[in-house]
């Protein structure tokens, strides 16, 4: 049975080996947004680890390097 994410975001290596280069950019980009612009800081947090593990994830199938990021930065 195919795995499914409940969130309809995808959160699993598969899932995310799956997506283009630009799909990553626009995910990246909206959660560089949202880590910046969210309403909550528990919002902030959440899109601030989507974002790392999205830039691990594409790093990893596209060797782009992730940049190193600190939540308590902002």
């Amino acid at each position: 049975m195919k795995r499914r994410s409940r969130s309809g975001m995808l959160d699993h290596s598969d899932e995310a080996a799956a997506m283009s280069q630009e799909e990553f950019e626009s995910e990246i980009q909206r959660c560089v947004w949202g880590a910046e612009n969210g309403g909550t800081s528990q919002g902030r947090k959440s899109y601030f680890k989507r974002l790392v593990w999205l830039e691990k994830q594409r790093e990893e199938l596209f060797g782009i390097t992730a940049p190193r990021r600190a939540f308590r930065e902002r």
